[in-house]
């Protein structure tokens, strides 16, 4: 006879149900689609998202490049709509969310481009047989995209339920932005409103995350990349000299011309004059990037995407470079490894980085390798701080699409998910937030836990697509 709980258990497996969700993360340099596969329903703190598979593939260029054709943004996706028939089984498809989220380049390319944009990539995805509704093409906050990115971390970590680890901070640099979230204690009530804007807390079945979080837009690696270029060419020089490119390599910018120099000291100072040293209102040690009100660092950071792309990916440090993997590294350790780079010409850049991820943007590297020093200095990292850099935790890629997913999963169990006002609807309000993520938090108790009642099966969202409001 089994016993009490060995019958709990064999139900819990019983009961568990797959489920497939699909996030597009529209960015700035091309579009991703993420074919997430979880569970439900089998028991333990993940019990309401139990991730199974991340499956992706990513094409070029991003959305934010058919501003001057939008009409044909929609059907740029087709090629990722054909992978993921090769994920999902056909079955499915009508159960099966999607959602479309544009980070910082669709931002930058103006309110009447973006809308055109999303109106388009409403009319494609509307036409796939998947759950769709236009509300959910959406352009997102990079608040949101930071909190999305912290949630895939900590809960990759174990850190988010009660019992886990202690939860770290993130640092996700993308092509126009970059977030910063971090774990922090919140005076109550807040000393000032910049205090209350850039917190909150949020709650994961019972345990309880007071986080700062903040985007900084325009300081991406791409976006930071650019507008050292603008600040070369407004000095009215033809040819210019680019400190932050090696020597023996030309670019233009704006119909000037440039010759590189590589000189690391010239082109830190350059990299500095992006930011601008606004005096810190709040105390010292209280501010971030532009005067920004940031407190104290906790000792464990993850930093990812191009924090990883520019450091690990490409052996920035030791010549070893890894497509996935994880690296340890300081402030320190960045600057030393971009006065090696910096010094090189740009025959023995490219022989260096042949092969190597982004090899045919290798004469970036230098100008890159200092943004990354130069930007930990402005986010408040001490030199010798320790950092871990990486793309994967637990075999999973790490990128905001999955927080995303997990909250909006949530939402859709809950009854929630409605849609915007439309394809030009910003990203979801940080009330949705808030609630989506207690609900995923709460899920557990009222449908397999002490607070469950024998109503039957458990229904989310995909168990029966014919309950399902129209889109």
């Amino acid at each position: 006879m089994l016993r009490p709980t060995s019958m709990l258990a064999a139900l819990a497996v019983a009961a568990a149900t797959k489920h497939y969700g699909i996030v597009f993360d529209a960015g700035s340099s091309g579009t991703r689609i993420h074919v997430y596969t979880w569970q439900t329903g089998g028991g333990g703190p993940k019990d309401a998202f139990d991730l199974l598979s991340d499956d992706l593939l990513k094409i070029k260029p991003g959305l934010s490049a058919y501003k001057d054709k939008p009409s044909e943004a929609g059907a740029s996706l087709a090629p990722l709509m054909e992978f993921a028939k090769t994920k999902i089984p056909a079955s499915e498809v009508a159960r099966t969310p999607m959602f479309l989220m544009a980070t910082a380049g669709l931002r930058m390319v103006g309110e009447a481009a973006k809308d055109a944009i999303l109106a388009s990539v409403c009319s494609y995805l509307s036409s796939t047989g998947y759950l769709f509704r236009c509300g959910w093409a959406t352009l997102l906050d990079g608040r949101d995209e930071g909190l999305y990115g912290w949630v895939t971390v900590n809960y990759l970590l174990n850190a988010l339920y009660p019992g886990g680890q202690e939860a770290s901070g993130i640092i996700d640099l993308g092509g126009g932005s970059v977030q910063i979230v971090f774990p922090t204690t919140i005076p109550s009530p807040p000393t000032s409103p910049a205090v209350a804007a850039l917190t909150q807390t949020l709650d994961f079945n019972g345990r309880q995350h007071p986080i700062y979080v903040k985007s900084h837009l325009g300081y991406g690696l791409d976006a930071a990349r650019n507008a050292v270029l603008d600040l070369l060419v407004s000095k009215g020089k033809d040819p210019a000299v680019h400190p932050c490119l090696p020597k023996g390599a030309t670019a233009t910018h704006k119909g000037v011309a440039l010759t590189g120099s590589g000189d690391h000291h010239k082109c830190k100072k350059l990299v500095k004059r992006i930011f601008h040293d606004d005096d810190c209102v709040y105390g010292k040690h209280l501010c971030s990037i532009n005067g920004v009100y940031q407190p104290q660092l906790p000792k464990s950071f993850y930093g990812f995407s191009y924090m990883y792309d520019r450091t690990k990916a490409i052996g920035l440090l030791d010549g070893k470079p890894e497509v996935y993997g994880s690296a340890s590294m300081s402030r320190d350790d960045i600057e030393n490894a971009a006065k090696a780079t910096c010094a090189l010409d740009l025959a023995a850049t490219t022989a260096k980085f042949v092969g190597f991820q982004d090899a045919p943007k290798s004469a970036n590297f230098c100008g890159d390798a200092v943004y990354l020093e130069v930007l930990l200095n402005e986010l408040g990292f001490e030199d010798d701080a320790s950092l871990t850099m990486t793309n994967k935790i637990n075999g999973v890629e790490l990128v905001w699409t999955l927080g995303a997913m997990l909250a909006k999963s949530a939402e859709l169990a809950g009854g929630g998910g409605k849609g915007g006002s439309g394809a030009a609807g910003g990203g979801p309000s940080m009330g949705m937030m808030a609630g989506g993520l207690t609900a995923l938090a709460c899920l557990w108790y009222f449908c397999c836990g002490p607070g469950a009642k024998p109503a039957g099966p458990i229904k989310l969202y995909n168990a029966d697509a014919k309950t399902q409001p129209a889109p």
